[in-house]
C-alpha cells in the first residue's frame, strides 16, 4: 500500500471552521486533528489521538475547539 497522508474525516464547526482528520496510509497510527477555515489554505494542529469511536472523537474535538480557534485567530 502506498504511504502518505490520507484525510479520513471532516467535522464542520461554527464560524466557517472545520476539523480535518488525517492519518498515515498503511500504518495503524493515530489520527491528527487540524483546525481549518473555509477559503483559507492555513491549518492549525489541534492534537493527535487514537480512534476508538466517533462519539469519543467528537468529544475530543469539542474539548479542544475553543483554544484551537483562539490559536488560529492569533496566527
Amino acid at each position: 500500500m502506498e504511504k502518505g497522508i490520507e484525510i479520513v474525516a471532516r467535522y464542520h464547526c461554527p464560524k466557517e471552521y472545520f476539523v480535518e482528520v488525517t492519518t498515515e496510509k498503511s500504518v495503524l497510527a493515530g489520527r491528527d486533528y487540524w483546525l481549518c477555515k473555509k477559503n483559507s489554505p492555513r491549518k492549525v494542529f489541534m492534537f493527535s489521538g487514537k480512534f476508538k469511536n466517533e462519539d469519543q472523537e467528537v468529544h475530543q474535538i469539542i474539548d479542544q475547539l475553543k483554544s484551537s480557534v483562539k490559536k488560529y485567530e492569533q496566527l
